[in-house]
Parts: structure tokens; C-alpha cells; sequence
């Protein structure tokens, strides 16, 4: 497990940094729905398509398909 071991914990201050950072910067909406839409194509279609195939294979498996 020596991933664990070189995961770096954050201090209190780069936290506060960090939230004061996101508090401030302003998003519109065009960017947000922009990464909804993105992370929507990004995840959502490849894990359908991908439990689309696996349920074919399935289907085809036990006789089911044709």
C-alpha cells in the first residue's frame, strides 16, 4: 500500500485558500450547464454503452439473443 504513503494531506490553511478561492470565482450559467453537458457525455454514455454491450454478451451467452 504505498500509494497511501505518498498522498499528501492538505493543512487548514490551503483549505481556507482553497475555499475562499472557489467562494469568489463567479460561474456563469452558459459554463455550468457547458460541464454538466461535458461530465454527462464524459461518464454517463461509456457506462451505458459499456452495460449495454455486457448485457448483449449475456444475452447472447445464454441464448437469449437471436
Amino acid at each position: 500500500m504505498a500509494i497511501w504513503k505518498r498522498l499528501k494531506k492538505s493543512t487548514p490553511e490551503q483549505e481556507e485558500e482553497f475555499s475562499e478561492i472557489m467562494t469568489e470565482e463567479k460561474v456563469g450559467f452558459k459554463d455550468k450547464m457547458a460541464m454538466i453537458v461535458s461530465a454527462f457525455f464524459v461518464l454517463v454514455v461509456p457506462s451505458a454503452l459499456v452495460l449495454i454491450i455486457l448485457s448483449v454478451i449475456v444475452l447472447a451467452l445464454f441464448g437469449q439473443l437471436w
